[in-house]
């Protein structure tokens, strides 16, 4: 007999995932609208609104991708949801409805592209630490990407029109203002380690745990600079010090890893080293 904890009964489990799903979707978006009519009667000092906003554009969404994680759908219905919330976003460009309506819209297809697409392929890695050369690649990209002239996160984050349908937004406290934090490639990336979390049985809280510190490094890097940080820089290194299971790599997979991670990295390098050059 189990001596852990009661398991649920099988005509409950739909209705708790459904539960936990449209939670997960709609806990960002509701909590944005309830500050966009409380928040301008705030009066707080302006590092504290800043934190206020931040904690909305990056907590809210990590939680609400908590919690989608859980529920494991059918591929075709992920594929159904990603496709939903990329016309959304679609749609918000070409109609820009007003700047609150369009925060609450992006903010849910944000999270729900990102469970959709992350936690599908997450759950569909064959071994833990595959995790781990995944975390190398993906940080050492969004270094390139930021520092790069050429690079799409060096774009976006010059480009407000891009920022509002590919960050999560929240209300600034005492200020009819918006600002954002966590883009799609974060929330992406954090959904796929959720995801390779639940199928092989890795610290669930844990990692939730390390992408909540990574998060708030980043933003308190980004606040302490005054310039625009890549976040899986520090969301992959507290993953990786944080979930050994992903340090144990496979004989196998040992070769092709470390070379990822060796070609990555010099990349990486030569980027900082160019930037530093050109004085950026």
């Amino acid at each position: 007999m189990n001596s852990g904890s009661p398991s649920v009964p099988a005509q409950a489990r739909p209705v708790r995932a459904v539960w936990q799903l449209g939670l997960g979707l709609l806990l960002t978006p509701s909590a944005a609208a309830f500050a966009a009519r409380s928040f301008p009667h705030w009066r707080l000092d302006a590092h504290l609104a800043d934190a206020t906003a931040f904690v909305g554009a990056a907590l809210l969404p990590i939680l609400g991708l908590t919690l989608c994680a859980m529920v494991e759908v059918r591929l075709t219905f992920a594929l159904a949801a990603a496709a939903a919330s990329a016309t959304t976003l679609l749609a918000v460009v070409l109609f820009q409805p007003a700047p609150v309506a369009t925060v609450l819209v992006v903010d849910s297809a944000l999270v729900c592209l990102s469970w959709a697409l992350g936690c599908s392929l997450g759950r569909r890695v064959q071994h833990a630490a595959h995790l781990l050369p995944a975390c190398v690649v993906a940080a050492s990209a969004d270094l390139v990407s930021l520092l790069s002239p050429e690079g799409p996160s060096h774009e976006i984050a010059g480009s407000e029109q891009a920022l509002s349908v590919l960050a999560v937004w929240f209300p600034v406290p005492g200020a009819a203002a918006l600002a954002p934090a966590l883009g799609v490639g974060d929330l992406l990336f954090m959904a796929l380690a959720l995801g390779v979390a639940r199928k092989h049985s890795l610290p669930y809280r844990r990692c939730v745990l390390a992408c909540v510190i990574g998060t708030a490094v980043a933003g308190a890097a980004a606040g302490w600079s005054g310039r625009a940080i890549p976040a899986l820089i520090p969301i992959a290194a507290m993953l990786v010090l944080m979930l050994p299971g992903i340090r144990q790599l496979r004989r196998q997979d040992r070769a092709a890893a470390r070379w990822s991670m060796l070609i990555a990295g010099a990349v990486a390098l030569a980027t900082i080293a160019r930037a530093l050059s050109s004085g950026r």
